[in-house]
């Protein structure tokens, strides 16, 4: 039970760090469009730094097997 609650929260922040990252490029343009260049341009260099690095991090991440599962096959 408490491995389902674990992995379904892992879930749940993977699909917010994606959006963020999807979302701060637009908000960065709309951002940098109302005057704030220099926020603007942090926040569409970090939301392409986070699709582009953090994204296939955590795709690698979510496919390697828990420690658990490998204790159990013992």
């Amino acid at each position: 039970m408490a491995g389902r609650v674990k992995q379904f929260l892992r879930k749940i922040v993977r699909a917010i760090l994606s959006w963020a990252s999807l979302l701060a490029i637009p908000i960065g343009i709309g951002v940098g469009l109302k005057g704030y260049r220099t926020l603007g341009a942090l926040l569409v260099l970090g939301g392409t730094a986070a699709y582009f690095l953090v994204d296939p991090i955590l795709m690698i991440l979510d496919l390697m097997p828990s420690s658990k599962a490998g204790s159990r096959k013992r």
